[in-house]
């Protein structure tokens, strides 16, 4: 961190983006009903573990995730502009429901405060990122408080470093706009595994659901896999109900625009799209 001064988090050409673990990993409840059941994911290389701090009214959801989105795009953007960056951010309220495409009734302050408070109340420990063998721990908001500035709010390092690194990619603005929970999370996931493969990513949907973290059932999860397929497209993937060796999964690439072109942006770090970084699906 570069000392303790908080970067005012307002640069006006900041484009969403998001960390590429926090596209690949079960991170966040999928449900808009609370959650206090904890996550744990066993990969081949990796773990994680999500859950609730004691009292909390449960863990941070995909939708809360947004406000991390938009903290990565303000420090990326800093880091562009040549500005020194920190795991302290403050902006008025207002700045980032507008990034986020929410309107600024105080129905959506209270909304945006309770995400906050969510996704400070959620402990994350996991070995992605860790230097030794023990796994890191960390909240997704280490503290948060209302100032006359705006919020400001303390992130972990574990985001920072990932920024630093340049460990992010582009999120397309419309995906702000998407309603369910799963189709979130898919659009997430295919942006890691789908936009650099020309003939499209093929997995089963057993491993979607293994991989989720959903506490919905195998039933219930993968009918919705099956709409989803079904209805051809999310946002800018096409989806192809498929049989591979002998599972049922879905096929996921790029729709109406040339797989090579997959949205880069200055930024985004395509380089590790094709190393072996931890667990594949």
């Amino acid at each position: 961190m570069n000392g303790d001064h908080p970067l005012p988090a307002m640069l006006e050409h900041a484009r969403p983006r998001a960390p590429v673990d926090l596209m690949n990993w079960p991170w966040f409840s999928l449900a808009k009903t609370p959650r206090t059941a904890s996550i744990r994911y066993q990969g081949k290389k990796h773990s994680v573990h999500v859950a609730p701090v004691a009292g909390a009214t449960g863990i941070a959801t995909i939708w809360d995730a947004d406000i991390l989105i938009w903290a990565t795009a303000q420090l990326v953007q800093a880091q562009d502009e040549r500005l020194p960056i920190s795991r302290r951010l403050i902006a008025p309220a207002s700045r980032v429901l507008g990034f986020l495409g929410r309107g600024a009734g105080r129905s959506q302050y209270v909304r945006l405060t309770a995400a906050i408070d969510r996704l400070a109340g959620t402990i994350v420990e996991t070995t992605l990122g860790a230097t030794a063998d023990a796994p890191i721990r960390f909240r997704w908001i280490e503290a948060w408080e209302a100032t006359p500035a705006g919020v400001l709010l303390t992130l972990p390092d574990w985001l920072l470093t990932s920024v630093r690194q340049r460990r992010v990619l582009s999120i397309d603005p419309d995906y702000f706009g998407l309603t369910g929970g799963i189709e979130r999370w898919l659009w997430l996931l295919a942006r890691k595994h789908a936009a650099q493969q020309s003939t499209g990513w093929i997995v089963s949907l057993d491993l979607l659901y293994a991989r989720s973290g959903s506490a919905a059932r195998h039933c219930d999860f993968v009918a919705a896999l099956r709409r989803l397929a079904r209805s051809g497209r999310l946002l800018t993937y096409r989806l192809d109900p498929v049989w591979h060796r002998g599972k049922e999964g879905v096929r996921i690439g790029r729709y109406a625009v040339p797989i090579h072109s997959a949205t880069l942006v200055p930024g985004d770090n395509p380089g590790f799209l094709s190393t072996n970084r931890g667990d594949r699906l």
